[in-house]
């Protein structure tokens, strides 16, 4: 009962730090945000994405996946219907106070757009303790990376002070991986199916989950159940928007346009990485580096490591291996690839966390990217404003140090790995 209560008053806690943080800061990434939402509400989902001609939306064409959009459409409803409440009770209601009108009309988007993002954060952390709960030899002690995350500053950061959609997208992967580890492949297939329906940034773990699939040994009866679940939620999420017989043609073309290529084509979208020691300006990946292009390079890069990890993970097959093959291709698809944001090292942060206890080297490196981490997500955001910490991003090269710091401990986390012969023993 008391280790439940500790349990309750940290997620008490912790929604707290959130929510006192809420309004602090305002992202523009917000007006995109809270735009199609409420023209996805007024003017209806079908056809909503209409032309990509950046001049016919308010602030920039919707590049987020179906279920995105639903959400913010949904969230939306929300603050018409709290609206109409709140002007019933205002009208009828003497002692109703009227200064929670003014709120609800200034800042009640604000707060709901933040909100899913929040409860996601909190519920990553739940599941981080609840799967190391599972654990004989560390059971006892989830606690400790429970708090880590729920506490960690970039991760209250990102969705209470930025505003951004990470924590709901990895909560997604996070059901469907844990899911995959206890061999119940049609609630994989369906999370991560809803992951990419919301967000594409966990695209690049689908080789790494599907060979564990594989190896799992899966009947051809689950196989074609969790084809039917991924076939599902891609029509009830996405039907909305184009109800005609082509759909997985006008889906795949969406995903094609608009959603994968992203909106800015530079080596780096200001993350700290390699690319940003080549250039942190904005210098399109299309240049040539000797032969190929600088894209084509990243892509490179990128599958050699990835071989390296799958290799790896060949030979050594346990679930904590899992979790740091994940991270470390979460790490190189940030470092290496091009037209990366800063927020996309997030993925990395939930499988680094439920290594903390088995694998005690995992803490420093941890740590270290945890900080640099912060303050990528605050480089050219200057939420909250600390002028002299601004000059000093902004005229040293802190950045370039940050970025190579961060290559040297991806060095250390693959050596790491490499040497591991069983990271966990059950």
């Amino acid at each position: 009962m008391f280790k439940h209560r500790s349990l309750i008053i940290l997620l008490f806690l912790g929604l707290v730090l959130r929510l006192s943080l809420v309004f602090i800061g305002y992202h523009g990434d917000l007006n995109n945000n809270i735009s199609w939402g409420t023209l996805a509400y007024s003017r209806g989902l079908n056809g909503f994405y209409g032309s990509s001609d950046a001049s016919e939306w308010p602030y920039s064409a919707p590049n987020q996946p179906p279920l995105t959009l639903l959400l913010f459409a949904g969230l939306r409803l929300v603050w018409e219907v709290t609206e109409k409440i709140i002007l019933f009770l205002n009208a009828n209601i003497p002692i109703f106070p009227s200064k929670l009108v003014w709120f609800w009309g200034d800042k009640g988007m604000i707060l709901l757009v933040k909100l899913p993002s929040i409860i996601a954060d909190l519920l990553i952390g739940l599941l981080i303790y609840k799967f190391i709960k599972r654990s004989v030899k560390y059971g006892k002690k989830a606690i400790v990376p429970f708090c880590f995350w729920l506490f960690n500053p970039l991760v209250w950061y990102n969705s209470s002070v930025w505003g951004q959609t990470d924590a709901v997208v990895n909560l997604l992967g996070l059901v469907a991986v844990f899911a995959l580890l206890d061999k119940k492949l049609e609630r994989f297939a369906l999370f991560f199916a809803l992951s990419l329906l919301f967000k594409g940034s966990l695209a690049v773990f689908i080789p790494l989950l599907l060979i564990v699939a594989l190896k799992q040994g899966h009947s051809v009866k689950k196989w074609i159940l969790s084809a039917i679940y991924v076939l599902g939620a891609v029509f009830l999420t996405s039907v909305w928007f184009h109800p005609y017989l082509d759909l997985p043609i006008w889906l795949f073309n969406l995903y094609k346009e608009r959603i994968m290529p992203g909106e800015i084509g530079y080596l780096t979208a200001n993350a700290f990485n390699l690319w940003y020691l080549v250039s942190s300006g904005k210098t399109p990946d299309s240049i040539q580096s000797v032969i190929f292009s600088a894209r084509t390079v990243g892509f490179i890069i990128f599958g050699g490591f990835y071989l390296l990890i799958l290799q790896k993970l060949r030979k050594t097959f346990d679930n904590h291996t899992v979790f740091f093959s994940l991270l470390l291709v979460a790490l190189i698809s940030f470092l290496f690839l091009t037209r990366i944001h800063e927020r996309y090292l997030y993925p990395l942060f939930p499988y680094a966390t439920l290594l903390l206890l088995p694998i005690p080297e995992m803490a420093f490196p941890l740590v270290i990217l945890s900080i640099i981490h912060l303050f990528n997500l605050y480089n050219l955001f200057w939420v909250p404003s600390i002028p002299i910490l601004e000059v000093i991003m902004r005229n040293s090269v802190l950045p370039s140090v940050f970025s190579i710091i961060t290559i040297t401990v991806f060095i250390y986390l693959l050596y790491l790995f490499l040497r591991q012969t069983s990271l966990l023993k059950k």
